[in-house]
């Protein structure tokens, strides 16, 4: 059997140091930006700091895909990679820029027996080269960009790397330089240190900070309960302290302990299609619910809200009702049902945008809600990004108004918006049309829409990695954590992955599986699915023959979905993060064992949550 090495946390030493190379143990990156500007200025292209910086500690192939359509490179990605690693050998091989204090590290690990491993999106020829310039055995092991399926900001390079070392990585410390690489080290569960060089690390939470590696020796890389030495933790007042050892940092004036993690408020929404299985959740489990969403008005013009057409009177009036006989708040969704742009050019007229202003107060008012939320996604999903920019302050102005007439009258309003990845406008910045600082003022809560990873082929819905990276931008942009909400999954897809043979045309192409109907369908296919941890999902395939008597083919079907097991995964990051919320999507979606985990939440010592029976 294998052992797991534990750290001496008596001597505030790590089980191993994971260690990040461009930028960290080697100052590699200009060679790359250097390289980067030759190839693109070699095919026409122009280039910039801005997109050299936007790429740092991404995955390789993700980065030639990045200089592929931004620079005008017009070459397979493969080959883009392997020219800028050819032009980085060759720089390498005549000079090779170590960062002060990296091998003086290095041999102090080696000497005091703690292990390290290499975790690096560079491809294994460029680690080959500057790893031969170290002592035999500076690293244990090697974790390398062309030979892991998934690379930073996913976990799963870090995780590669204490697998290799049987270590658990909670008791590992990784070394890093880039925001990017942070979130991958962080969403291993590793102790964190950043030594930021060619781009800042924003300080967050847990994360440690030091100016150089000269600052790191292996009695202070291991962070403890009561004093974390040679590094910073966030911000705070750092005073020069003497000691046997020699001078080190310190905090002065620590902040006092984070209490205890109890449960946290669950939300939800509840589309029309789910009606009679939502009222049916909201009679078993309603009492564990803080406020619930109404899936199903639609906004037409400045003036026209209207409920969807498949709904009568009484199946509305009865969901709302068994909701307030639950004791939980009632919060509508109104969706944009408009033409791409049409509620963009609505915002930029301010007469029609006061009467859609009242027209939202109105229905609020003569129904007694207790408060809207905004599910306007033609920005991001139908609006052409170069009106971002024009959008997104007619945006804050909406919900400024808007907020001011709800909080008037004693309501609240909530938006839910896709996901950002950080606080930038460019094209990997996400949705930023939304401005997650810019709406904080005027808002009572932030949804984060943080699924449909995967939409057109198949793969996961909302891996843990893209949700806590999601959740650590809307952080950076957003002071108040307590008005961000986690969105969090319980449906998944089904796709058709491979075809043998003719299908008819009305084949079945992807279809929507949800947590209560998957068991149905893995008992009718016999299928056995398999819980991934990284992504916090499981998934399953099997063979579907599709025949109209005519023709006949036959599919292989993959599905993914966020089951019980997930659903809590994600709401114990929201936890952890301390936000103000989960919103679950959606009521009739759910299954008894989600409401179980809600349920073991809800009796915590110190919870706030019902869970006696309606």
């Amino acid at each position: 059997m294998t052992s797991t090495r534990r750290p001496d946390r008596a001597q505030g030493r790590p089980a191993a140091v994971l260690w990040d190379m461009d930028g960290t143990l080697v100052d590699t990156e200009p060679y790359w930006m250097d390289c980067e500007f030759e190839l693109v200025a070699a095919h026409g292209g122009t280039w910039s700091d801005e997109h050299a910086h936007a790429i740092i500690g991404s995955d390789l192939r993700e980065s030639g895909r990045y200089i592929r359509d931004h620079g005008g490179v017009d070459l397979p990605i493969d080959e883009i990679v392997n020219q800028l690693l050819d032009g980085v050998i060759a720089r390498v091989r005549e000079t090779m820029p170590w960062r002060p204090g990296a091998r003086d590290l290095l041999a102090e690990l080696h000497d005091n027996d703690i292990p390290c491993a290499l975790v690096t999106m560079s491809w294994r020829r460029l680690v080959d080269a500057i790893v031969g310039g170290l002592p035999q055995g500076s690293f244990a092991a090697t974790i390398v960009g062309d030979e892991v399926r998934l690379g930073k900001p996913h976990p799963a390079p870090y995780l590669a790397a204490a697998r290799a070392l049987s270590v658990s990585p909670r008791d590992c410390v990784a070394l890093e330089d880039s925001p990017t690489g942070v979130r991958s080290a962080t969403a291993a569960g590793c102790q964190v240190i950043a030594i930021p060089h060619v781009v800042d690390v924003p300080a967050q939470r847990g994360l440690r900070m030091a100016d150089s590696l000269t600052e790191l020796h292996v009695d202070n890389l291991l962070a403890t309960p009561h004093r974390r030495r040679g590094v910073a933790l966030g911000a705070g007042v750092l005073v020069l302290a003497a000691a046997a050892a020699g001078a080190v940092l310190i905090r002065n004036n620590p902040p006092p302990p984070l209490p205890p993690l109890i449960d946290i408020p669950i939300d939800a929404w509840a589309p029309y299609w789910t009606l009679p299985d939502a009222q049916s959740t909201l009679a078993t489990n309603g009492r564990m619910l803080r406020q619930v969403s109404p899936f199903w008005y639609s906004t037409h013009d400045a003036t026209a809200i209207t409920v969807d057409g498949n709904l009568t009177t009484d199946a509305t009036a009865a969901f709302i009702s068994a909701a307030r006989a639950a004791g939980t708040r009632v919060v509508p969704s109104i969706v944009d049902a408009m033409p791409a742009g049409g509620m963009a050019a609505l915002l930029a007229d301010p007469t029609a945008r006061a009467a859609h202003v009242a027209a939202i107060a109105d229905l609020a008012a003569t129904n007694g809600f207790d408060g809207i939320d905004l599910d306007y996604e033609q920005f991001a999903f139908a609006d052409n990004r170069t009106t971002w920019s024009t959008t997104r302050p007619l945006w804050i102005s909406f919900v400024t108004e808007l907020g001011d007439r709800l909080h008037a009258d004693g309501r609240t309003l909530t938006v839910s918006v896709p996901y950002i990845t950080d606080t930038g406008r460019t094209d990997l910045s996400g949705f930023w049309v939304y401005d997650y600082a810019g709406m904080e003022p005027h808002v009572d809560q932030i949804r984060i829409m943080a699924y449909d990873y995967s939409t057109a082929k198949a793969g996961p819905i909302a891996p843990l990695s893209f949700v806590e990276q999601a959740i650590g931008a809307a952080k950076k942009a957003v002071h108040d954590d307590t008005k961000l909400v986690l969105g969090v999954a319980l449906y998944g897809y089904n796709w058709p992955i491979a075809t043998v043979g003719t299908c008819p045309a009305d084949q079945e192409g992807k279809t929507s599986v949800t947590q209560k109907n998957i068991d149905e369908l893995i008992a009718k296919r016999t299928a056995t699915p398999v819980h991934d941890p990284l992504t916090g999902e499981s998934s399953f395939t099997y063979q579907l023959e599709v025949s109209d008597g005519t023709t006949t083919c036959t599919q292989t079907r993959e599905v993914h979905y966020v089951d019980a097991e997930g659903a809590r995964q994600r709401i114990d990051i929201a936890r952890r993060e301390r936000l103000g919320a989960v919103a679950l999507w959606a009521l009739g979606f759910d299954s008894p064992a989600t409401w179980q985990s809600i349920g073991q939440l809800a009796q915590l010592p110190g919870s706030t949550t019902s869970v006696s029976a309606p």
